[in-house]
């Protein structure tokens, strides 16, 4: 267990909440994944946009998970109080729009973007109007790419054999350099922070690891504009992703890209009547052949580092990502690994190359990008991005004994949650199993097994007939590619 987190100071007039410490994938919800050209569809918001609705409005210095604990509530009060409204705990509708569209205001006003370099592995929010494009540069076995301005913003990618193993040492360092007062820290098993004051500037760095190597994202602004700019701290943090492994030493191909624009709910004018006949559009190219490995690229690998959540919780943090998945001759579940990928069984979606999605008034359409029938691993893609997704939990690092909960759509009835243990790891070839007390009944094939903090471990497969609490479920690292 790392060091207790010492509060930041000098940030959001004097005080901001430590970003959350579990390290669970962000949730970007509904409304905050895009910008909006029209007016965005208040019914759709979520706890997630919320969230990230309160960061931007400098009330929120905590994870955006989805999950309405204490430090939401203090947030949503203190929102209140800044608009003189009655205070509470929750928000009326009209209040969450407000506040949503406040914060989607604030941050489009600091042109939030994403770095993204897929060959290395790794993205993060930048504030592009507060920053020069990027430059990647790379010395030895460190790469960074560094963007000047009024906001200092770096990531280095540090490549190592066995960087997870390492990260004491990298932590140490970070902790160490010289002509810095560090007044916030933390540090877990994959990832680690450190914060404070240097030569006039408020400096945030959140760091994270795969095997291959670590990622530390750095930003700065002038200590005298902290109070103003402290909280982009947190957007920083909440948005830093890995892929499950990192590439260090590929060829930097880094790229800033706007968030998507949603086309909103405004009417639209119908289009005017050609005035000549126009020939027929091209016919569509055929999708292309899933591959033949199961697998997916998109899969954030996670390891234990909060305290258990109380089912309630781990409910409103996991349930989010599951779907029921509908073909013309099945149906089972599936859970949202990324922004358009999913995890479910093959024999879920059987030979069909389409399925469709469903989740309350959700309904997409998503097909077979990756297929692996003997290992009944099949991945799923929508071309429409998915509000929320889950961090996979390392096969190695999940115990036997500890709590699990399935959730899934047992005989059609969506979003069921039951509470087991994992009782025991099994290798059935070609692979690694969970075997559980938690309840899987026929129509959850293709749903989650979930820890006690909403990350993912397995993919529910199948049980034994005429047996008590035999259930198995496939383990969700199988899938990482």
């Amino acid at each position: 267990m790392g060091p207790r987190l010492v509060p930041l100071i000098g940030l959001l007039a004097g005080s901001l909440l430590a970003v959350a410490t579990a390290s669970v994938a962000q949730l970007s919800g509904r409304i905050f994944s895009h910008r909006w050209i029209h007016q965005f569809p208040a019914a759709d918001i979520t706890t997630a946009d919320l969230q990230h609705a309160l960061i931007w409005t400098r009330q929120y210095g905590g994870k955006a998970d989805g999950v309405h604990g204490d430090e939401t509530r203090r947030a949503v009060e203190g929102w209140l109080k800044s608009k003189g409204y009655k205070i509470a705990d929750t928000l009326s509708k009209a209040q969450s729009a407000e506040l949503v569209a406040e914060g989607l205001r604030q941050r489009d006003t600091f042109g939030w973007s994403t770095l993204v370099d897929d060959a290395v592995g790794f993205s993060v929010g930048i504030p592009k109007e507060l920053t020069e494009p990027p430059k990647a540069t790379r010395r030895e076995d460190k790469l960074q790419y560094v963007s000047n301005g009024i906001v200092k913003h770096i990531v280095s990618v540090f490549a190592h054999n066995d960087a997870c193993a390492a990260m004491d040492g990298y932590y140490v360092a970070f902790l160490g350099l010289k002509d810095q007062q560090v007044d916030h820290y933390a540090r877990r098993d994959d990832w680690f922070e450190v914060a404070g004051e240097s030569e006039g500037e408020r400096f945030h760095t959140r760091a994270q690891c795969r095997r291959e190597g670590i990622v530390a994202a750095f930003m700065s602004v002038p200590a005298a504009r902290a109070d103003e700019l402290g909280f982009l701290f947190v957007a920083m943090a909440n948005s830093l992703q890995l892929k499950p492994a990192l590439a260090p030493l590929a060829r930097p191909a880094p790229r800033v890209e706007p968030l998507p624009v949603a086309e909103g709910i405004a009417p639209r004018a119908p289009a005017p009547t050609p005035r000549v006949a126009t020939p027929p559009p091209a016919a569509a190219a055929p999708p292309s052949a899933p591959d033949l490995s199961g697998k997916s690229a998109s899969l954030q690998l996670a390891l234990l580092d909060s305290v258990d959540l109380r089912p309630e919780d781990v409910f409103a943090r996991a349930s989010p990502s599951v779907f029921v998945v509908k073909t013309s001759t099945a149906q089972g579940s599936a859970v949202a690994i990324g922004a358009h990928e999913l995890l479910t069984n093959c024999h879920v979606v059987e030979t069909n190359t389409g399925a469709t999605l469903l989740r309350e008034d959700v309904r997409l359409s998503a097909r077979v990008v990756s297929r692996n029938v003997e290992a009944d691993r099949c991945v799923l893609r929508t071309e429409t991005p998915l509000s929320s997704w889950v961090a996979v939990r390392k096969y190695s690092d999940v115990r036997v004994g500890e709590r699990a909960f399935t959730i899934g759509a047992p005989l059609g009835f969506e979003l069921t949650i039951a509470e087991g243990i994992v009782s025991s790891k099994r290798t059935l070839a070609p692979s690694r199993l969970f075997q559980t007390t938690a309840p899987i009944s026929r129509g959850s094939s293709g749903g989650g097994l979930f820890d006690a903090q909403g990350n993912l471990i397995g993919i529910t497969t199948f049980m034994l007939k005429d047996s008590q609490n035999l259930n198995f479920a496939i383990a969700a690292e199988e899938y990482a590619k």
